[in-house]
């Protein structure tokens, strides 16, 4: 398949493009600065862009047959690139005709329950530490709701950078019980799986050891 991975800079975008490219796909990494996929193996056709201008994103999905995304944002950089960034990746997607995207979120940001009252309290903290982070991971999941394209928001718990364990629980509804954390190639691992599942089209399956 062809693939364009968007926030393939980033600390989980650089383990699917990784990742992906193991599988086999044909991987587009979107990145403002071209430079920093340089130390990425692999043979790589690199989209210079900024997901926050919609004529770059249109370009870039034109042709592919699906999205990856990490994008997201950070205290430090409270830019809109999941409220507006990805409502542009969508709108390029239903022109182009591109059916599926897998995202990468985060739990808790519809406030749904853990399951568990541990998991309740940890999300909870979070989303009183971050609330520009949650509110647009908010943002997104809801845009995916109003779409009619076969999504998939991986919903991950604490991202570490640990080596991939190759095996983790996955939960439809809350997080899996005391699973707190997880590695980001573990992530990236099952995010390149559902690119050719469809058992959580439409639905924001959690990750956790």
């Amino acid at each position: 398949m062809n693939i364009v991975v968007f926030g393939a800079t980033g600390g989980t975008g650089r383990f699917l493009v990784e990742r992906a490219t193991q599988a086999g796909h044909e991987v587009t990494p979107f990145a403002r600065e071209s430079s920093r996929m340089a130390s990425v193996p692999g043979r790589l056709r690199v989209v210079r862009g900024d997901v926050l201008d919609a004529v770059s994103v249109n370009a870039a999905i034109r042709g592919q047959d699906a999205v990856l995304s990490a994008l997201g944002s950070t205290a430090r950089n409270p830019a809109p690139v999941l409220s507006v960034g990805v409502r542009h990746i969508l709108d390029a997607m239903e022109r182009h005709g591109v059916r599926r995207i897998v995202a990468l979120s985060v739990a808790g940001a519809l406030r749904e329950s853990a399951g568990f009252l541990f998991g309740n309290l940890s999300l909870r903290i979070a989303r009183m530490w971050l609330p520009g982070v949650y509110r647009e991971h908010r943002a997104m999941l809801e845009e995916f709701q109003r779409r009619d394209v076969d999504w998939i928001a991986v919903r991950a718990v604490l991202l570490t950078n640990g080596p991939p364990k190759g095996e983790y629980r996955v939960a439809v509804e809350g997080i899996p019980r005391w699973g707190l954390r997880i590695s980001r190639a573990d992530v990236a691992d099952f995010m390149v799986r559902q690119l050719t599942s469809d058992a959580f089209v439409q639905k924001m399956p959690a990750v956790a050891y």
